[in-house]
This record gives structure tokens, C-alpha cells and sequence, in this order.
């Protein structure tokens, strides 16, 4: 029996999808139109720099609060809910920002960032 069976019959949910080793780049996080950090993705981590950071951007993500961008991150709200509710959206890189977003609903750790940042705790 594999993992995500094991994981059905104990009425969990299956293990999150390992990070994407290839993603590298930087994701800004804007907040009420102004970059509040720089999330800096390099091959399955990530670090966390407070405000505009350094060098440009591949992708944007605009939240309605920082808070809002946690809860994804921590896997209490789901990504693609969080867009329909207009909490989270993306400008630039698309696939990349999708592919970023994605590597933190899935737990992907964030150096940088305080321990109730992502379910792995920073």
C-alpha cells in the first residue's frame, strides 16, 4: 500500500508534492500596491527579503494582505480559492508565479520568514 492510499484510510490528507528543484527566480509580494518582500526561489528554496530586495522581479504576486498569502502558504486556503475570492493575483511571469505560489501551498520552506510563515515553519 503506498503512501497516498495509507493516507485515504486514515482520513488525512496525501503528502504534499515535493518542490520544484528547477525553480529559481524572485517573486515580489505586493501588498495594497506596494512590494512589502521579495520571495528569492533557487533550486527548492526559498528565502524571504523584506521589502524590494535587490534586482528585478520575474513575477508579482498582489495580495489583499500578507496574511491572506500565509494561509496559502500554510495550506489553510487553497490557491486557486484564494484567486476566485480576489484575495491573491499574479503579474509578470506567470507560469513562473504559479509554479512559486504552488511550491509554497505545498510547503516548501522559507528561510527568512517567521515560524508560522509556512506549514514547515519557516
Amino acid at each position: 500500500m503506498d503512501e497516498t492510499e495509507m493516507a485515504k484510510d486514515r482520513g488525512t490528507a496525501a503528502p504534499a508534492a515535493r518542490p520544484d528543484d528547477r525553480l529559481s527566480g524572485r517573486l515580489g509580494i505586493v501588498v495594497d500596491g506596494k512590494t512589502v518582500a521579495v520571495l528569492n526561489m533557487d533550486r527548492g528554496g526559498a528565502t524571504l527579503e523584506a521589502g524590494k530586495g535587490k534586482g528585478e522581479t520575474r513575477a508579482s504576486v498582489l495580495a489583499a494582505s500578507l496574511n491572506d498569502l500565509q494561509r496559502v502558504a500554510r495550506g489553510e486556503q487553497n490557491l486557486i480559492v484564494a484567486s476566485l475570492r480576489g484575495l491573491l493575483a499574479l503579474r509578470g511571469d506567470l507560469t513562473f508565479g504559479v509554479r512559486a505560489l504552488r511550491a509554497l501551498e505545498g510547503g516548501i520552506a522559507v528561510q527568512g520568514a517567521d515560524r508560522n510563515w509556512t506549514r514547515n515553519g519557516g
